[in-house]
């Protein structure tokens, strides 16, 4: 583990160090517009290097399972979409095409479907026969977009998929172990990259993860919460429901925001500025402020599941919660900025927001 998580650590860094200059030519820089409001053209590089130090460390991790090498293959092509997407912005719905094709791969590669939810309802196990590949197709995607539109403020996309990797190793280490050690290592993968991103000294250019990067992370951990728990020859590592707690308030975000443009008569993949991190923001947060906040946050939500998985507390007493979470939520984003007005004594969003980008 500490060879492969050293090499991750600094393929990562140097990916990044080599892939800067060639930022500009690769047309993989994200400028500032409307929706963008960061200052100057930022490289988004991030991702690219992270997927590039995730896979120079596996070669001092085989042999690994095949179902390992075949997720990291396709999160890799997974990668390759989200940098086209970065350099060209292609039509949301011909990514979003592009990402079922490739989850649908990976699932027929590996066997692997989402075909019971367990005792959600009290009532015994849920099995979902002849739709079972369908629905693991709609949950893995889901996950994808879900850190896709979490990557709004500085270390946020990366933060989030750390908490969620760090999570599942810790589930997957007595059934899983390999698994648990391919978590560890993206998670290692992350740092160099938030290290640059955040400015944290002596660094002071930063770079975004860009699509690439989230769709990369997004699709890794959309599949291994599947993996983890729907396994048909080994134990599963949790069940169906702990992977809603270990995804956690991304998925919650995502939801609620389609939810809110659905309503409007809005196409449910149409960008805008009314997620978590800019409602805090526009609240007079700071970047920084919201950073931690959501950090903390999600960190409680992912803890609370490891822990309730871990003392096995009732399926659906464990949905019922997130349900509650999950409406709490939604109550919290609806008064969130007469909170903020409250909590810092202003009338007025903070000029500290100019570093919101698009999500």
């Amino acid at each position: 583990m500490e060879t492969s998580g050293l090499v991750a650590f600094v393929g990562t860094a140097l990916a990044i160090a080599c892939l800067r200059p060639l930022s500009a030519k690769l047309q993989l820089v994200d400028l500032p517009n409307q929706r963008k409001q960061h200052v100057g053209a930022i490289p988004l590089i991030g991702g690219i290097a992270v997927c590039l130090g995730v896979y120079l460390s596996v070669f001092f991790m085989l042999p690994l399972q095949s179902a390992i090498i075949t997720m990291l293959a396709c999160a890799g092509s997974m990668m390759l979409i989200g940098a086209i997407d970065d350099a060209k912005d292609i039509s949301p719905w011909i990514r979003l095409t592009l990402q079922a094709l490739l989850i649908l791969i990976l699932c027929l590669s590996t066997d692997i479907s989402l075909h019971q939810f367990g005792d959600v309802l009290g009532m015994g196990n849920i099995t979902i026969p002849f739709i079972d590949l369908l629905i693991a197709v709609v949950a893995v995607c889901a996950a994808v977009n879900a850190y896709n539109m979490m990557d709004g403020i500085d270390g946020l996309a990366g933060s989030m998929a750390g908490i969620s990797l760090v999570g599942l190793a810790i589930l997957f280490t007595n059934t899983m172990p390999d698994m648990a050690h391919i978590c560890l290592v993206i998670t290692i993968a992350l740092v160099p990259y938030l290290i640059v991103n955040l400015n944290i000294p002596p660094f002071k250019r930063k770079i975004f993860l860009g699509d690439a990067g989230s769709m990369f992370l997004g699709f890794i951990i959309g599949y291994l919460v599947l993996f983890g728990s729907q396994h048909h020859e080994l134990k599963p590592a949790f069940r169906p429901v702990t992977a809603l707690w270990l995804i956690g308030l991304p998925l919650m975000d995502m939801v609620g925001i389609m939810m809110r443009r659905i309503r409007k008569g809005q196409s449910p993949l149409r960008p805008d500025r009314n997620h978590l991190h800019h409602i805090l923001l526009h609240a007079g947060f700071t970047p920084r402020e919201s950073l931690l906040l959501i950090v903390v946050a999600n960190l409680g939500v992912v803890f609370f599941g490891i822990l309730a998985e871990q003392a096995k507390l009732p399926e659906w007493l464990m949905m019922g919660l997130y349900l509650l979470l999950f409406v709490a939520y939604s109550l919290c984003l609806t008064y969130a900025w007469k909170l903020g007005r409250w909590v810092k004594g202003i009338k007025a969003p903070s000029s500290d927001s100019v570093r919101i980008k698009k999500s």
